[in-house]
């Protein structure tokens, strides 16, 4: 079986489809990973096979071409709908550039079956052009694209209608997120373990044994820092838990450090580090509700503190904090004293740990990606 993977640009879209398309190179099967020029180092550096679609964006550009903006008294949800249909149109953009080239690819490799992250429509438009299965693959996080349909329907209307899509949920959604966090709905849907990859690394010493203090994590992913500039909440959440009787990790990319400046007295940087191999050394982590990082902090049974601001991130935070493992402040009105508390409640609660705990075992209890593979040959017939 052929199997046609296709990606937006970036860690965090891409990343999570990783597990799967291993498991089916491993039963034997070919695949193939497309998706915009620079996305071709992360690919290979995953040990698959890649095929550039499109041109490389500047996404700053096509931002800045698409963006909707608020009026200067409008509410955060007003300006979170802006912000949201921006988006859609970021991403209708980066799937319009992409879309002859991967189907040029599709029609001469001919794949029995594509697998697409929920923004690649670019994807679904090459498995209805050639009649094949489209499989929507979530990141691990709450169906967001699905929450959204409403506002984002009207929006992708036209590049729906001219591509043939119909709606834009394929023919089966594989989701990684364990069933007590996802948000209800009646989509075809099969759920796989959440398997995190976050990239190879060497696990760092000095972390093994138990430490005589709790260790509080600090990370923000790599999202918040690419549209924003900088990482003030790092900083902000860094300060404000190194006044606990803690011992306070940051860990971020290398290409992130000039961002964060200089660090508090204590605080230990670790740099380009893989989380599933450094979460289970934590007691807790503070991070900003992307999908990646609460599912493999929820994986390794961390309780976590989620400070959400923009997309999923805010239904991701409320439904972590509705099963009890874990806590949230919105971004907008994170103090330093409101994170200490929240950060205090998480240690200091043991119902916390033991949600993290029920819910790690949630995940390890869901089929692991090689038993989806079946599934998918079956699909594609």
């Amino acid at each position: 079986m052929r199997v046609l993977f296709a990606t937006w640009a970036t860690r965090s879209h891409y990343y999570p489809l990783v597990p799967l398309a291993w498991a089916l190179r491993a039963a034997g099967h070919e695949v193939r990973i497309a998706g915009q020029p620079d996305a071709g180092d992360m690919v290979t550096r995953s040990g698959l096979p890649f095929v550039p679609a499109g041109p490389a964006l500047d996404l700053g550009a096509v931002i800045e071409g698409v963006r909707e903006v608020p009026a200067p008294d409008a509410s955060r949800a007003e300006r979170e709908r802006a912000r949201s249909a921006t988006a859609v149109r970021m991403f209708m953009a980066g799937s319009a550039a992409m879309a002859d080239d991967l189907l040029d690819f599709a029609r001469g490799w001919r794949p029995d079956l594509v697998v697409y992250e929920p923004r690649g429509y670019a994807a679904l438009r090459a498995a209805r052009e050639l009649g094949v299965p489209a499989v929507r693959s979530l990141s691990g996080g709450t169906d967001y694209t699905y929450v959204r349909e409403e506002i984002e329907r009207p929006i992708l209307a036209d590049l729906a209608g001219r591509w043939g899509l119909g709606d834009v949920h394929g023919d089966l959604t594989v989701d990684p997120c364990p069933p007590s966090l996802q948000v209800p709905g009646p989509l075809p849907r099969r759920y796989m373990r959440y398997v995190p990859f976050n990239g190879g690394g060497t696990v760092p010493g000095g972390l093994g044994g138990p430490a005589p203090r709790p260790r509080v994590l600090v990370t923000f992913g790599v999202t918040f820092a690419k549209h924003a500039g900088n990482l003030a909440p790092v900083r902000l959440a860094t300060e404000a838990v190194g006044g606990l009787p803690v011992e306070v990790l940051v860990a971020a990319f290398a290409e992130q450090r000039a961002l964060l400046g200089e660090l508090p007295e204590g605080v230990r940087l670790i740099e380009s580090m893989p989380l599933h191999l450094l979460l289970p050394a934590v007691s807790a982590v503070v991070h900003q509700g992307g999908a990646g990082t609460m599912l493999t902090s929820a994986a390794c049974g961390v309780p976590q503190m989620i400070l959400p601001s923009i997309a999923d991130e805010p239904l991701n935070a409320r439904r972590l904090q509705e099963q009890g493992a874990g806590r949230q402040a919105h971004l907008g009105d994170a103090t330093p004293e409101v994170i200490r508390a929240e950060v205090a409640a998480l240690l200091d609660d043991a119902s916390h740990r033991d949600a993290a705990a029920k819910l790690r075992e949630e995940i390890e209890g869901q089929a692991a990606p090689a038993e989806i593979v079946a599934e998918l040959e079956s699909l594609a017939g």
